[in-house]
């Protein structure tokens, strides 16, 4: 009862001081999900439309054709808010340095069915996982998408690990995009935004990047969670001038990915 009573006052403090306090909830994680037609959702000779039925929910996305047949498989994972037809340019291009490339909109998002929450999407990024059973898969996640990575990454045997902007604390990134309002995490949310716990887990080889200018999160959180990692085989790279949109791409990113893969191809 005390505890609650401290913490109701202090919450009144920080109303009082004009910042209003925003709860963040793991579904509060996902910006607002844009629908697309299915009409648009088209094959290319490089790229084919895949389908994965997971319960609640038919997820949609492409395999584009790698460029690399010795390279691991990339499966891919976007920030929220990304649909996979905006990308479409950057997912052709990484595609070069690997020996394809899988990646599907969330569900609620874009092409894909079902009711975007959060722990459904780490089920379903499982679930994609699973459907590359027998090849060597290299996990990429951009902005939200790498802690849904790190979260295959630490389930299941991943031969690498590629993270475009990641955090270290949320709530220092929540301040750093809209420093009008203070925060507080779910405990719910402050496990599954633990980006620093995930990769103390994760010993398979690691890529860092991030935009020296990102404006969505703070640049040095990049090179800190990189630090954190327990692989051996790991390292940072600063993509000079970029901010935190269009990361991917970016020729020094797609230039990272593709010596990083390069370095795993058999």
């Amino acid at each position: 009862m005390k505890r609650a009573a401290i913490l109701l006052f202090g919450l009144l403090l920080l109303a009082v001081a004009g910042k209003p306090v925003i709860v963040q909830t793991p579904d509060s994680m996902m910006d607002p999900q844009p629908k697309l037609s299915l009409a648009t959702w088209t094959d290319t000779p490089a790229r084919h439309r895949a389908v994965l039925h997971a319960p609640g929910a038919t997820l949609r996305g492409y395999t584009y054709a790698g460029g690399r047949p010795g390279a691991p498989v990339l499966l891919v994972f976007a920030g929220s808010g990304n649909l996979i037809r905006r990308h479409d340019g950057a997912q052709r291009s990484l595609a070069h340095y690997a020996s394809a490339l899988v990646i599907y909109d969330y569900r609620g998002y874009g092409y894909s069915g079902g009711t975007a929450h959060y722990a459904d999407l780490l089920a379903d990024a499982l679930r994609e996982y699973d459907t590359l059973h027998g090849k060597r898969v290299a996990v990429l996640g951009y902005s939200m998408g790498t802690a849904i990575a790190e979260y295959v990454a630490v389930h299941r045997p991943v031969t690498a690990l590629i993270l475009a902007a990641p955090w270290t604390d949320l709530i220092a990134v929540l301040k750093y995009a809209d420093p009008k309002h203070n925060y507080r995490l779910t405990p719910q949310a402050a496990r599954d935004a633990d980006e620093i716990a995930m990769v103390r887990r994760i010993h398979c080889p690691l890529l860092v990047f991030q935009g020296t200018k990102d404006d969505a999160i703070p640049p040095t959180q990049g090179p800190a969670l990189e630090q954190y990692a327990a692989s051996n085989e790991k390292g940072f790279i600063p993509i000079v001038g970029a901010k935190h949109d269009w990361l991917l791409e970016n020729p020094q990113s797609q230039r990272a990915v593709g010596d990083f893969l390069w370095a795993l191809s058999s």
